[in-house]
């Protein structure tokens, strides 16, 4: 009876796991998330597995998108080319060493920094290395550039400049360390004369390109309290730029406007450890509370503030089209209008085979979190002419489009 039963079972199990509804719309009370007036029809176009993906290590590795084309890195030392249309294959190759900032480039050469202290620029055409060279310490966001250099900030408070051709460094210049930080860094602003750093020290300095030295500084935060937690006022977002005006934000501080020449056109209170977003003259940002503010471009007054998704605890916003995403720790990607941050929109994004129907159950009850598997979302999303990049901790890559319903 036994061995009769346990086929039936099985086969009952199996035709319980379902494919993830496209648009997650559960009853907000019963899931505890905000409800909203679902105003978008949200589809997966195409989704691909890269590997073990970031679960619990901090890593935030964003994809990239040149021509069509998308490149993508695993934490396992996975590096892939993906056709940004359909998901398909390009290339693959393996480092051999985890990976621990996204990927960036252009020109035809990509550059990504692994965990055991190196930069390496690899051929965007085929995967091959063309060379490595040693940083200071671990770089944990994607290199700046220009026509002749990448610029790197690493978690030892350092910026470096690396010749492209052959990866030999320029200059390498130290900010003083306190005592406890936030880990992360931004990526270097790369301006016309200027690389933009923000800094653990709640700074915000401009290097000059050719010699590495600072030209300007302005302070955005700080340190104040009896405890180093209390004190940290780290930069860890990437400084933003619109009309010559870079937008920047501190931990336990500003979010400020400061022109090329370094003086603040305006400062407000804003903690964050994301990077800002800006779009139809606003600056948007997720504060440390999980509420997502929106900041007047021009003036720096307040526009508008959600605070339904801080039991969510989203992660860095990002535009696309009208509207403003952020995704969450439980695996959700959440819609809201840029014009005044209503909530229109949510998809749960969790890998499929981990997903069982269950009766009379809501659709973040029937997904099963599995022992040591994160089924969250911490990598910035990224808005393309063809939808919208979403790199899960599970290891997943989804390419998302979002219309008007």
């Amino acid at each position: 009876m036994r061995r009769l039963l346990l086929p039936v079972l099985f086969s009952a199990l199996l035709a319980a796991c379902a494919s993830q509804p496209e648009n997650e719309t559960a009853d907000a009370a019963e899931s505890g998330l905000p409800d909203f007036n679902n105003q978008t029809d949200i589809d997966i176009k195409w989704r691909e597995n890269l590997g073990t993906g970031p679960v619990k290590a901090y890593t935030r590795l964003r994809p990239l998108v040149l021509n069509s084309v998308v490149y993508a890195a695993d934490p396992s030392g996975t590096l892939v080319a993906l056709d940004l249309d359909d998901g398909d294959e390009i290339w693959s190759t393996d480092l051999g060493i985890k990976i621990s900032a996204a990927v960036s480039g252009d020109n035809g050469q990509l550059f990504v920094a692994t965990f055991d202290g190196y930069l390496h620029c690899l051929d965007a055409g085929n995967g091959e290395e063309i060379w490595q060279s040693r940083l200071t310490s671990e770089a944990v966001a994607p290199a700046g550039m220009d026509p002749g250099r990448v610029y790197v900030q690493t978690v030892d408070g350092r910026v470096s400049a690396f010749e492209r051709s052959n990866g030999r460094q320029a200059w390498s210049y130290e900010n003083a360390m306190p005592v406890l930080s936030v880990r992360g860094t931004g990526t270097p602003l790369v301006m016309d004369q200027f690389v933009v750093a923000g800094f653990a020290t709640g700074k915000v300095l401009a290097l000059d390109k050719a010699l590495g030295v600072p030209r300007w500084e302005v302070r955005l935060a700080t340190p104040d309290g009896r405890s180093e937690l209390e004190r940290l006022v780290d930069i860890d977002g990437t400084p933003a730029q619109d009309s010559r005006v870079i937008y920047a934000a501190s931990y336990h501080g500003k979010v400020a406007a400061i022109t090329p020449d370094g003086e603040s056109r305006w400062q407000e209170d804003g903690s964050t450890y994301t990077s800002p977003a800006l779009g139809l003259g606003n600056v948007y940002l997720t504060l440390d509370d999980g509420t997502v503010q929106a900041y007047d471009q021009n003036r720096g007054a307040k526009v508008w503030t959600q605070k339904g998704l801080r039991d969510q605890k989203p992660g860095q916003v990002t535009t696309y089209r009208n509207w403003l995403l952020s995704a969450d720790s439980d695996g959700y990607l959440h819609v809201m209008s840029q014009v005044d941050g209503e909530l229109v929109g949510r998809i749960l994004l969790r890998p499929r085979p981990l997903h069982v129907s269950y009766p009379n159950q809501t659709e973040g009850t029937n997904w099963r979190a599995l022992r040591g598997v994160d089924l969250g979302i911490r990598s910035p999303l990224v808005a393309t002419s063809a939808g919208v990049l979403v790199y899960t901790n599970a290891g997943e890559l989804l390419l998302i489009d979002i219309e008007a319903d």
